[in-house]
């Protein structure tokens, strides 16, 4: 009879079986995805008891949805802006991020008691990111850029001035284009490269600029950096400003002190300490001679006439404090 036992085991586990199916789910950062489950029939909705979604991150597992007959449905949460359709039986999240990952459940029981559920692993896929171009010089006419890149992509290309790099005699590639070599090097070469990494969802790139044996710029996600010769005309520059601008200073405060000097020159002019004054002095004197006293008469008396003479007579005028000591000093008692 033990066959007989393993067939009504059989029939058992076929009413309350619960069947698990698991199914991958990859999308872009921030797009729209749809989580959709087995076809119901009309038949399987009319007699479902409930609609259940919910996810695991982890250790952790939340609830999304649930819909039952009595009641209506039930969101959290825990799956952000979730929307559950049932004529199709899908879970739509909007507008996912890196919190939205993990594995989703859904479980439906039927109205004759059945089990069925579904997992699905949702992950999401991020465009790559160009990290840098390393630039090494190997000789003085050989340069190898190579473009680091995190993340699965699909295509890399490079490009020189915003125009493809094409393979050629002077223009190698390997490690799936990542690394472009170029040989026999001159002045023309030196330009701006670019590494452009892309995926299904999304592009990065990096440039670099190459000046000459081991002098190089690399410039990140469109032209964000500057050159070297760029950064040292800048702080040029701000030098020459600066310089002028200390000029600028200096002048007018010394322009400043001038206008004070002439304020002052012109109220208090300098009075020299001796003033030397020069003037002559005319000396006349009217002799008149007379005769003896007793022979003196108006009619005796005659005019001699005026007698001039020039004397020169030299004035030191002091206006200083010494001028008391001077005048001391000049005076005989």
């Amino acid at each position: 009879m033990p066959g007989c036992f393993i067939y009504i085991w059989l029939c058992f586990f076929a009413v309350f079986v619960r069947e698990t199916e698991v199914k991958e789910v990859q999308t872009g950062l921030y797009s729209r995805v749809e989580l959709t489950g087995e076809e119901l029939d009309q038949q399987t909705v009319d007699s479902l008891r409930s609609v259940e979604w919910t996810k695991r991150n982890g250790l952790v597992t939340c609830l999304c949805f649930k819909k039952n007959t009595t009641f209506s449905a039930e969101y959290s949460q825990c799956c952000g802006r979730a929307h559950f359709y049932l004529n199709n039986n899908s879970l739509i999240l909007e507008n996912v991020t890196a919190k939205d990952e993990g594995v989703y459940t859904e479980t439906i029981i039927r109205g004759n008691g059945t089990t069925k559920s579904q997992n699905f692993t949702l992950l999401i896929q991020y465009p790559p990111n160009v990290t840098e171009i390393v630039v090494s010089w190997t000789s003085n006419t050989s340069v190898t850029l190579k473009c680091e890149v995190s993340g699965v992509f699909l295509h890399l290309m490079w490009k020189r001035e915003g125009l493809p790099v094409l393979e050629k005699h002077t223009h190698s590639f390997s490690e799936r284009n990542q690394t472009l070599h170029i040989s026999n090097i001159t002045s023309s070469d030196y330009e701006t490269y670019s590494c452009i990494a892309s995926n299904a969802y999304g592009e990065s790139e990096q440039h670099t600029y190459i000046t000459g044996e081991n002098s190089t710029v690399n410039r990140g996600n469109g032209a964000a950096g500057k050159t070297q010769t760029d950064q040292i005309v800048l702080s040029s520059g701000f030098t020459l400003a600066g310089v002028l601008g200390l000029c600028i200073v200096f002048f007018c405060l010394y322009k400043n002190h001038q206008r004070d000097a002439d304020k002052v020159h012109g109220v208090y002019q300098e009075v020299p300490d001796t003033e030397e004054v020069t003037f002559s002095l005319y000396i006349c004197t009217d002799l008149i001679t007379s005769k003896e006293p007793s022979q003196a008469s108006f009619e005796d008396y005659s005019a001699v006439g005026p007698t001039c003479r020039e004397e020169t007579v030299t004035l030191y005028w002091v206006t200083n404090d010494q001028s008391t000591s001077c005048a001391d000093a000049g005076y005989d008692k």
